[in-house]
């Protein structure tokens, strides 16, 4: 195999985990159909295809399968908005960090009894055993803020 045939291998490769990442964080089917044509396009590259025929059929078929399932989509989209849970009732809550929550990265907070993925976009640190308030939900992850636990006290 030349190195432009690996190349491509360990490209595709590489864009399957980023697209099954994004869709594990959103669960909103965004990347899912990259995936498939990224699969096909890895395929593809094991039989040492040009690279222009496997970025033509990563388009094509991520194409293909955008709109032939777009009302699918719609459907899901549509019945996850009006679709209910009780993951909102934790907006609001007290929670204590379990995993350090850092700027661009993503902590851990327990509410409620149950563990929960945060964020903090204050740009501030959380360290763990900090108490936060749970300011709303994005996607699976809590967006919270770190309580003044002085100001709190003083109340």
């Amino acid at each position: 195999m030349s190195w432009l045939e690996i190349t491509m291998i360990v490209f595709w490769a590489v864009v399957i985990v980023i697209t099954i990442l994004i869709e594990i964080n959103t669960f909103d089917l965004v990347s899912l159909w990259f995936t498939i044509g990224a699969i096909i396009a890895l395929i593809l590259a094991a039989f040492t295809i040009a690279p222009l025929i496997q970025i033509g059929v990563f388009v094509g078929v991520s194409l293909l399968f955008i709109v032939a399932l777009q009302p699918l989509t719609k459907n899901i989209r549509a019945n996850k908005s009006i679709v209910r849970t009780n993951a909102d009732k934790v907006v609001g809550m007290i929670g204590v960090i379990t995993k350090e929550v850092i700027p661009g990265e993503i902590g851990e907070v327990k509410v409620d009894g149950e563990l929960w993925l945060a964020i903090n976009q204050e740009g501030k640190a959380i360290l763990v055993g900090k108490k936060v308030s749970v300011k709303a939900i994005s996607g699976i992850k809590l967006i919270v803020s770190p309580i003044d636990e002085e100001k709190e006290i003083n109340l």
